[in-house]
């Protein structure tokens, strides 16, 4: 989340006249993530969140929504889409794709531990499984093709070292044959900041913009490379075990599933690597910005490369 595209109280107001809901009384900026504009809308009695699409075509849009409204309805924790007087939760502000979704009480989770790993794992399993009938499918625009793409796009910033490990790695999964392994929806960016807890338990997953019809183990994998690390990006095994316990304790893991872990985790930290050495490198102006470390996901994947396999 940030903020590329400002908006004063006119706009809002117009905005939410098209809504049967109560007048804002205040509205800022939520500056975590990267990727799209968001405003926290509290109004007397509730709170909402605004969210601007800076990247995405309206018609991109109706998966999300669909998705999400689905998921609450299969009482999973994840925001609601709200509809206008219309019966649409999408419109224009700004020129720019908007909606508006429920607010979760909650907040990141300062300090990672056993428990909030495993129900962290707990919960992408029941994520994957409440989605499991959702008849929707929607390509990962951030697969291998994106991330060769990228690298071609980024090539001229790199140094001759960087552009070895990044090639290196893409031949590498490219090589890999993944038919077979259990796949369905995934959320696709389920990150620290991504999890909501209140009174330590887990009070919703937000922002799905990236959810997908990808494998399972690949979506376990992006998360394990967020929450299961020390501060120097290794894997912490204490937490990493703790955090698939959970997973399995919703669906357990097929064993083909088990023998590729490795190699999405080093999938995961090359898609991640590149996203950021791309926000790094393309930044948007916005008024409120945060621009993460590429550095950080490239030392991932090095460790990653040469990680045993404990999944067990």
């Amino acid at each position: 989340m940030a903020v590329y595209t400002s908006i004063n109280s006119d706009d809002l107001s117009n905005w939410m006249k098209e809504f049967n809901l109560e007048e804002p009384v205040n509205f800022k900026g939520i500056s975590s993530g990267v990727t799209n504009s968001n405003y926290l809308i509290t109004m007397p009695d509730s709170k909402c969140i605004l969210t601007i699409f800076e990247h995405n075509h309206i018609e991109e849009l109706p998966f999300y929504i669909d998705l999400m409204t689905y998921l609450t309805k299969e009482n999973f924790l994840c925001p609601r889409p709200i509809k206008n007087n219309s019966g649409q939760a999408l419109g224009l502000l700004k020129d720019k794709p908007a909606l508006m979704v429920s607010f979760l009480d909650g907040k990141e989770k300062a300090v990672i531990d056993v428990n909030s790993c495993y129900l962290v794992g707990q919960h992408l399993a029941r994520l994957h499984l409440a989605a499991k009938n959702f008849p929707q499918l929607n390509k990962n625009t951030r697969d291998l093709d994106w991330m060769l793409g990228m690298h071609k796009n980024l090539k001229k910033y790199l140094s001759l070292d960087d552009q070895k490990i990044i090639e290196f790695e893409i031949d590498f999964q490219m090589s890999l044959e993944r038919t077979g392994i259990p796949t369905g929806i995934i959320h696709g960016d389920l990150f620290k900041d991504n999890v909501l807890f209140l009174n330590d338990k887990v009070s919703g997953f937000i922002d799905l913009y990236y959810a997908c019809n990808d494998r399972f183990i690949y979506d376990i994998a992006i998360a394990l490379n967020d929450w299961c690390i020390n501060a120097d990006g290794k894997i912490n095994k204490l937490i990493y075990l703790e955090f698939i316990k959970g997973n399995e304790s919703e669906r357990k893991l097929k064993e083909n599933e088990q023998d590729c872990l490795n190699v999405d985790l080093r999938l995961a930290a090359l898609r991640f690597w590149l996203s950021r050495l791309g926000d790094f490198h393309h930044a948007k102006e916005g008024e409120i910005t945060s621009i993460k470390d590429p550095n950080h996901f490239k030392d991932i994947l090095l460790n990653r490369q040469t990680m045993e396999n404990y999944v067990n």
